[in-house]
């Protein structure tokens, strides 16, 4: 849960405590409050409630109570139409432009098989396995070539590296994390029966 969540959280929880201890409190009102009322609120009949039908009409009645009660709910309404406007997330406009080279986008498969067929074809690589995975403002490409035998690592690295950086290039403004695994292929020993 994140710290935003959890405050909300808090805070609809006191809210919500705040209102049932209120509204607890004026169900089991009753003589005990009504010398504390305000000036022009009705007083309750001895044996009965704080708010009872007959004092909710005498409220009606009044001239505050209808722009009060207006008031309040637009408030409210309010309130939760800004909490809810600030839960939706809001995505920009893409910007649209004319397809370049440079610019089209390519599928992660079609990049990945490119950067296979880019990487075997590279001098002293037998065979070559990539994948790319896309963060939101960074990629990883993994690359494990195989050599050929006789073939040294560090003889293929430079080539690799090229590659790498025509990867980024693709992927910008993306940045790219390039992890290279370079193992020799075995020599094929013939089998004596």
């Amino acid at each position: 849960m994140t710290s935003g969540s959890g405050v909300n959280r808090t805070l609809i929880a006191l809210a919500g405590m705040a209102l049932l201890g209120t509204g607890l409190w004026l169900l089991g009102a009753t003589r005990a409050v009504a010398d504390h009322l305000p000036a022009g609120w009705p007083a309750p009949p001895a044996d009965g409630v704080l708010l009872d039908r007959e004092g909710l009409a005498s409220l009606r009645e009044t001239g505050w109570w209808a722009p009060a009660v207006l008031a309040t709910g637009t408030v409210i309404a309010l309130l939760c139409l800004a909490w809810a406007v600030t839960r939706t997330p809001v995505r920009g406009l893409r910007p649209t432009g004319s397809l370049s080279t440079a610019r089209a986008e390519l599928r992660l498969t079609a990049l990945e098989a490119t950067v296979c067929e880019d990487a075997h074809r590279v001098e002293g690589v037998a065979r070559a396995r990539c994948r790319i995975v896309l963060r939101r403002t960074s990629a990883h490409l993994t690359l494990r070539v195989w050599t050929r035998p006789g073939c040294a690592p560090a003889d293929v690295l430079d080539a690799l590296g090229t590659l790498s950086t025509t990867v980024e290039q693709a992927l910008h403004p993306r940045g790219l994390r390039t992890r290279t695994r370079v193992s020799a292929q075995r020599h094929a020993a013939p089998h004596v029966r």
